[in-house]
């Protein structure tokens, strides 16, 4: 069923047993309706809604998805870390100088780079304003959650709170898209906006996780569910029969005192009481057998598989032990980060430093040599034999050993033995993965 926002779910009526006062059930299923207006032309607001109509928060859905599932939230985080890469290469001394600082926050270009990059994973839109003021142009990032286009698709529209549009549009900031721009104090701004294409929409993308939004959410109800299962020190599911005299008032208050002792938090481990009136026999407890153990651990892995496919991203990359090994090792690795390097990466890394590319040669700078300088996810030193590339002296050197004379060829026994000894120090010493930090 679908439900408006704040509106509270019912509990479903139920006809109770005979002699029955007291139980609880509860089933709830939300849908959400992300397509677009067809027909702006019948809009009554200013604005092109994204997600339904009467909602327009598609958008923050996405975004608190992103906070619920573990393995969503990993992959968005090696997506965006894979595609801005170890910084940027770029020949031209003006363009370099230019990339330190890019706005009046001091913001280096690889944190509006980065920021963009997040955005446009996550939201399948990324937006990016500019600034032509006095001397130069300034760069900065927008969050996709506070953006709608303008119902004459000719403005972008900001708000902090889309929920409280209406009473609060004065709040609202307006930017043309790029090359259009509006006057203000701090100079002419406008905006453009970069987004993954989808058949059937034209004002905004999807990300291209948008197949898996159902396994996401059971992502994060499995580990819910875990939680909840771990907080309720009574059984997982009992029935309990008391029998004897007692008022409707009376056998609210008892469940009302038994769920506050014995249970948690969530309803997977729910107790059905069943008070029978005029009956003296002795109470009694049914224990209802949980076998769903197995089936969450499989669900798990079919779960975590959707989203790993529906990002087009490899499980070696997503920190999922393949079946029936003990771990990913680094030849799979590398082969796996070609891959989504080649599929993913590059690609959405060309599509976003395009645009930016063309408003920076705008303003007469050089960008023929722009370019992201990527690095793998560890380093490929252990796939090489050193004894077969390094002489003594340049082996010496990587341990940290002065030269000897004499050692510029290998060609005797002597110097042999010796680069076999230096080369097993060498494969000592662990040649440790690079780290990316990733920003919560």
């Amino acid at each position: 069923m679908n439900l408006q926002k704040n509106q509270m779910p019912r509990k479903k009526a139920i006809n109770k047993p005979k002699g029955v006062v007291a139980f609880d059930v509860l089933n709830l299923v939300t849908q959400r309706d992300y397509l677009e207006e067809k027909d702006i032309s019948k809009l009554t607001y200013d604005y092109i809604p994204f997600g339904h109509k009467s909602s327009n928060d598609f958008p923050q859905h996405l975004a608190d998805l992103r906070r619920k599932s573990s393995t969503h939230r990993a992959i968005l985080a090696q997506k965006t870390v894979f595609t801005t890469g170890a910084g940027f290469l770029c020949e031209d001394k003006k363009t370099s100088d230019y990339l330190e600082s890019v706005n009046a926050n001091d913001e280096h270009f690889m944190v509006v780079w980065k920021n963009l990059v997040d955005d446009y994973y996550t939201f399948g839109n990324a937006y990016l304003e500019i600034v032509h003021y006095q001397g130069g142009v300034a760069l900065y990032h927008i969050d996709a959650t506070k953006v709608r286009i303008s119902k004459d698709k000719e403005n972008i529209i900001i708000h902090n709170e889309w929920d409280k549009y209406i009473q609060r549009k004065e709040e609202a900031k307006v930017l043309p898209f790029y090359p259009n721009f509006i006057n203000t104090e701090g100079g002419k701004r406008s905006a453009i906006q970069i987004k993954d294409y989808e058949p059937e929409f034209t004002f905004y993308g999807l990300p291209d996780y948008v197949a898996s939004l159902e396994s996401i959410s059971v992502d994060y109800e499995i580990g819910r569910w875990n939680n909840t299962k771990f907080k309720n020190h009574f059984q997982p599911s009992s029935i309990v029969e008391i029998n004897g005299d007692m008022s409707d008032e009376e056998a609210e208050n008892l469940v009302q005192e038994a769920r506050t002792k014995f249970t948690g938090e969530g309803n997977n481990g729910k107790i059905l009481f069943l008070v029978k009136n005029g009956d003296s026999s002795p109470a009694t407890v049914t224990n209802i057998q949980d076998n769903s153990d197995g089936n969450f651990m499989e669900l798990q892995s079919v779960t975590n598989q959707n989203i790993i496919t529906a990002h087009r991203w490899q499980p070696a990359l997503s920190g999922i032990v393949s079946a029936g090994k003990l771990n990913n090792t680094g030849s799979e690795i590398r082969i796996a980060y070609e891959m989504v390097m080649s599929t993913v990466v590059k690609g959405v890394a060309e599509t976003i430093m395009n645009p930016i590319k063309k408003i920076l040669q705008d303003n007469n700078y050089n960008c023929d040599t722009l370019e992201v300088k990527y690095k793998p996810p560890i380093s490929f030193m252990s796939d090489i034999d050193i004894t077969t590339v390094l002489e003594i002296n340049e082996l010496r050197e990587v341990l940290g050993y002065e030269p000897k004379d004499n050692y510029d060829k290998l060609s005797n026994q002597k110097e042999e033995e010796d680069k076999e000894e230096i080369a097993e120090e060498v494969v000592e010493q662990e040649v440790e993965p690079i780290e990316d930090e990733q920003d919560e």
